[in-house]
């Protein structure tokens, strides 16, 4: 059986980027239609503060990875789709910049039909649906309203060797289709 975990920023960072002049569409660029009419290359800017953290994963105000990770990805999806993002610092007196990727995963549908949810309608506690996991190592999952990207254990063992900045990996639950019988 595959073990399968979600990658997010850690949540130990305490100082992590924060992001300003990303255009909107590239905060919402979860459908695909929406991605592809985003440029390649955009800029944008961060708070140059005292030491910053350069977590490989950002999640605010968009799902972005470093360029590490982009490499990484593209060795277990060769035609992942990602816009660049050039950050530059905002303050006239730095020179620092950094480069992240915004990626596309389509999402899977694949959360468990008895997920627990909060009223909002946002997941408690992700739970995947063994029967409609899909067959790439990274995905997206759907039916959700926030953005949470799952890879499978080859992929997160590949993430934890390159021991990358400020990246979780969480197990995720995976049942199968419980039967009910009348």
């Amino acid at each position: 059986m595959q073990s399968y975990f979600r990658l997010s920023a850690s949540s130990s960072l305490r100082r992590p980027l924060s992001i300003f002049g990303l255009p909107e569409q590239y905060q919402k660029a979860a459908e695909k239609d929406v991605f592809d009419h985003l440029d390649q290359a955009i800029v944008a800017y961060f708070r140059a503060e005292a030491h910053e953290e350069l977590p490989a994963v950002l999640s605010d105000p968009s799902f972005l990875i470093s360029d590490e990770l982009k490499k990484l990805f593209t060795l277990y999806i060769p035609d992942l789709q990602a816009k660049m993002i050039q950050l530059f610092a905002g303050e006239l007196d730095s020179r620092e910049s950094y480069r992240y990727w915004l990626p596309y995963f389509p999402p899977a549908f694949c959360l468990h039909e008895n997920v627990e949810r909060y009223p909002d309608g946002s997941v408690k506690q992700i739970v995947l649906n063994r029967m409609c996991l899909p067959p790439e190592p990274i995905f997206r999952i759907g039916g959700m309203h926030e953005y949470r990207v799952v890879v499978e254990l080859s992929v997160a063992e590949s993430i934890l060797r390159r021991s990358p900045y400020g990246v979780d990996l969480t197990p995720v639950e995976v049942r199968s289709v419980s039967y009910t019988h009348l």
